[in-house]
């Protein structure tokens, strides 16, 4: 049986994108038509821009993230799937907290989300914990007005240099935690395209993450919780600074693979 005009169109995208690497090559081409449409001129240009490695969220503007669209500008960071786990994990701390009154605490719980980038992170924690006040930070205009853009109360800042002390219940952070000799091995796509800030983390990919859990240590109220995303061996190099700042009960979490991905650490006393 011939197929279709429209399958035509889809089988013909899917292999040009199956031929440019592109490992989801079929959910890609659908996410492209559902963007762009059939119209020729604006398939064959989006089609060419994913052929170039250039990042499948820039092109349509969206991204699914824990069940929800997010929307995602061109020079923002692309949300990606493992982080779902650390926001996960951030909204049931956040609603615990919300729970049980903020440890006594008057006001709404709260949760500030550091480097939120498209804000991906914060738009999860609001959306699960109604009446809990959340806020996303980062140093990217770009970033700032992606997030608000997509619901999230946002501000410009580096890290938490905006807000005040003892103000939050839970403080996430996706910062930058790649090694700077590690760059290098990244997919082509994310080296090319993406932003290097967000990606680069020094020498041992812990330069900014320290600095969070510095600034975590000045936010939180005592007995909330910092969740901060982490690759390789990156725990072990972390535990100095999390005792420093006062942290206890680190919880490392790793993905299906046993990678790990993340890790929680509860504040015990003020920095």
């Amino acid at each position: 049986m011939p197929r279709s005009p429209a399958a035509e169109i889809v089988a013909g995208v899917e292999a040009r994108l199956a031929a440019a690497g592109c490992i989801a090559a079929a959910e890609e081409a659908g996410e492209l038509l559902a963007a762009v449409g059939p119209r020729a001129a604006a398939l064959e240009e989006a089609v060419r821009r994913r052929e170039a490695g250039e990042p499948l969220a820039w092109i349509t503007g969206l991204t699914r993230f824990c069940g929800h669209q997010v929307r995602v500008d061109p020079g923002v960071y692309v949300p990606r799937p493992q982080t779902e786990l650390l926001a996960e994990r951030a909204a049931a701390l956040l609603a615990e907290r919300a729970a049980a009154g903020c440890a006594g605490c008057t006001g709404a719980a709260r949760a500030v989300d550091l480097c939120t980038g498209a804000g991906a992170v914060a738009l999860h924690c609001q959306r699960s914990v109604p009446g809990a006040a959340v806020v996303g930070v980062d140093v990217d205009r770009r970033a700032v007005a992606c997030a608000r853009a997509n619901g999230v109360t946002a501000v410009l800042g580096d890290l938490g240099s905006a807000l005040g002390d003892e103000c939050a219940d839970v403080v996430t952070a996706v910062a930058p935690y790649v090694p700077t000799a590690a760059v290098a091995f990244l997919p082509a796509d994310v080296r090319c395209y993406e932003p290097r800030a967000a990606l680069e983390g020094g020498v041992d990919g812990l330069a900014v993450v320290r600095r969070v859990v510095a600034e975590a240590g000045r936010l939180l109220r005592p007995g909330g919780w910092l969740l901060v995303e982490l690759g390789g061996e990156q725990d072990a190099l972390l535990a100095p600074a999390l005792t420093r700042q006062g942290f206890r009960d680190v919880a490392p979490w790793e993905d299906e693979e046993g990678d790990l991905r993340g890790l929680a650490a509860r504040l015990v006393r003020p920095a």
